[in-house]
């Protein structure tokens, strides 16, 4: 569970901007890939992340989820990130990782098994995981980071409804959504 309490506003927008920040990619992409897309989901359940991984599979985009266990809560639950294979899409609990300050950050999943970083074309690809003391300085570095990014951010609602978005969902609510 991260506190992202950023003085009373809501963190959502912001946390989309700086995990994108942080991630490395383009503030202005211009004509290229959308190959991730990062979002936020209040009330996740197994159901509605199944729906959001079935749409990442039709839009051919892996999507980076932070969760909430509601609309008030500014305690992020954890990310979720949704990894377009051969076969379908895996759901995993990822957390984000700085090995260092010039560098984007990576998303370690939280059994240390598997890491996935942006590619020069913004694809998510499976990378080499660090060390287990790397990943849990790393992972520390990367939180503070993306707190720090996200006091300083401005969001421009018009952009941020344009490249990111925010579910709130049930599993019901979100399939009536999707119908």
């Amino acid at each position: 569970m991260i506190d992202l309490d950023i003085g009373g506003a809501c963190p959502r927008q912001q946390l989309t901007c700086a995990l994108s920040q942080a991630l490395g990619l383009p503030t202005d992409p211009g004509a290229g890939t959308d190959a991730l897309t990062i979002g936020t989901m209040d009330y996740p359940s197994e159901p509605a992340l199944e729906m959001v991984a079935r749409a990442a599979m039709q839009a051919r985009q892996d999507s980076l989820m932070a969760l909430f266990a509601n609309d008030q809560t500014r305690i992020c639950g954890g990310l979720a990130l949704i990894y377009r294979t051969r076969d379908g899409a895996q759901i995993m609990q990822v957390e984000p990782c700085r090995l260092s300050r010039s560098k984007p950050i990576v998303l370690v999943t939280i059994d240390r098994r598997h890491a996935f970083r942006l590619d020069k074309r913004c694809l998510l690809r499976s990378c080499a995981v660090p060390s287990r003391a790397k990943v849990e300085r790393g992972v520390e570095r990367a939180w503070q980071d993306i707190r720090a990014a996200m006091s300083t951010v401005e969001v421009d609602p018009e952009q941020w409804e344009a490249g990111y978005f925010g579910l709130f969902t049930d599993a019901q609510a979100f399939a009536d959504f999707l119908a």
